[in-house]
């Protein structure tokens, strides 16, 4: 007979199978997570792209995507869902299911600065999303009309100094929208601003002298530099863009001017990790090809290779960031 209130040896104590139950529960959780990367992907892919034909976000994520159908042996389907700066697409991806089979091409406007640009976003930037990995980063450039009478910043600033309230620049993305408002508070000259949904539509009234100014990406503005239907001013990175190297950074003349973007790749909430880690290494591998990494740097963007963790702080920064960058212009949010 055991002594009074002394415990049984042979009956484990409640916490002991409390332990045993959530030990289990987790080595399940791994193993069907585990299973699901195995056979990840067994069927086609969507990858949202939250705006218009012919910017950044779409040229770098096609690209991506046929490395993604390569690699995956699995069709991948671009699929642009462009507007309210990016917010329509983003809130797709949010209420996608989190299996891995709906992704999303993420922006420093969808994922940073729309945080500061909004009073409500349908979405939380860090919460409803499992931040993968990003592409790379790129700036802007300032262009006029090839028949402007506009031929580099200096005379930017003095036409706009001479006309206030005349001066119109449009923009379509928060990299549009926020070069061109820090330049005026950096210049202290008045440009006005006007939306558009697309950048295609931008660029169609910027031809026609709708607008006098655009600040476009490297990526769509190459071409219409190259055809000769747009004059380069500047450069929105700290430096010089090596494949315009007659073409000054912006700060060259206003030192502290600079703005760039970044591009990554992104899941709804809830994706498993060990789908979400063979993303990863996707990506990674990609950056890591030299011709998909030449690819991205014909396309003026810079490699960005970080872990999952790194990523994630990166993101986090990006949206302090960019609320600096909304409030120093005097952005009032919508």
């Amino acid at each position: 007979m055991l002594p009074q209130n002394q415990p049984c040896a042979c009956r484990p104590p409640l916490l002991w199978w409390i332990f045993q139950a959530a030990f289990l529960a987790f080595l399940s959780l791994i193993s069907t997570s585990t299973l699901l990367a195995q056979g990840y992907p067994s069927q086609p892919i969507k990858l949202i792209i939250p705006f218009a034909p012919g910017g950044s976000s779409d040229i770098v994520g096609r690209a991506f995507g046929q490395y993604l159908a390569d690699q995956s042996k699995q069709t991948v389907i671009s699929d642009n869902k462009a507007g309210a700066n990016g917010i329509i697409g983003t809130q797709f991806v949010k209420l996608a299911p989190p299996d891995g089979y709906t992704l999303e091409v993420t922006t420093n406007t969808t994922h940073a600065a729309n945080v500061s640009l909004y009073k409500k976003l349908p979405y939380d930037a860090m919460k409803d999303f499992e931040h993968i990995a990003a592409f790379g980063t790129s700036a802007s450039v300032a262009v006029v009309p090839k028949d402007s009478k506009i031929r580099s910043i200096a005379e930017l600033v003095s036409y706009a100094k001479a006309n206030p309230g005349k001066v119109f620049y449009g923009y379509y993305n928060s990299a549009s929208q926020m070069s061109a408002a820090l330049f005026a508070l950096r210049t202290g000259v008045s440009l006005t601003g006007v939306p558009y949904k697309a950048i295609s539509n931008a660029t169609t009234d910027l031809l026609s002298g709708q607008i006098q100014v655009l600040f476009m990406e490297y990526l769509p503005a190459l071409p219409q530099i190259k055809g000769g239907n747009v004059l380069a001013l500047g450069v929105t990175g700290a430096k010089r863009y090596k494949a315009w190297p007659a073409v000054p950074a912006i700060a060259e003349s206003y030192p502290g001017y600079e703005t760039g973007f970044h591009l990554g790749l992104a899941a709804p909430a809830g994706t498993p990790p060990a789908i979400v880690n063979k993303l990863h290494g996707w990506v990674v591998q990609a950056l890591n090809d030299p011709a998909f990494k030449q690819r991205l740097e014909d396309l003026g963007m810079d490699a960005l290779i970080m872990s999952r963790d790194e990523y994630q702080n990166f993101s986090a920064r990006e949206i302090t960031r960019w609320a600096e960058h909304v409030k120093a212009a005097g952005v009032e949010p919508q």
